[in-house]
């Protein structure tokens, strides 16, 4: 890394492989679409595409953090925000009537996106990679006990 002092490399490199390994792990197969009625079909697909969109945020959001830059790293956050429009109406893959769980991680996610927001706009990288990495940390909790 270009001109980081060493003491934060450590946390980009934590952060890097919280983005790459934690949220592929969470995201296998599953049967969940097999007994789904259409109407279930085409919510789950919508929640599919906000995913999609979400992790290319996220995706754009890290690289903007490594190269330390600020400015992008805010337009990304921002565009995070937008992704997650339209998450409270989504259910859970699995463990169904565990819905009020599901919402509160929901809750959660939103609440650290707003946080990641705030240090994209304070300017400091580290503070920025630190709030990032609570965020995939949200996703993944969700993911291991909603998802596969």
């Amino acid at each position: 890394m270009k001109n980081t002092p060493p003491r934060y490399s450590k946390i980009f490199f934590f952060v890097l492989s919280l983005a790459i390994v934690l949220p592929a792990a969470a995201h296998g197969p599953s049967g969940h679409h097999d007994t789904a009625t259409a109407t279930q079909e085409e919510a789950m697909k919508a929640q599919h595409e906000r995913m999609r969109s979400f992790k290319a945020a996220m995706s754009s959001l890290l690289e903007a953090i490594v190269d330390g830059n600020g400015s992008l790293a805010r337009e990304n956050a921002s565009r995070l925000m937008e992704t997650i429009v339209g998450y409270e109406k989504d259910a859970p893959h699995k463990n169904i009537a565990r819905i009020k769980e599901f919402k509160g991680f929901y809750a959660e996610l939103k609440k650290r996106i707003d946080r990641l927001s705030e240090e994209t706009r304070s300017g400091v990288i580290p503070k920025t990679a630190a709030a990032y990495g609570r965020v995939l940390e949200t996703c993944t909790s969700c993911h291991a006990k909603f998802r596969d």
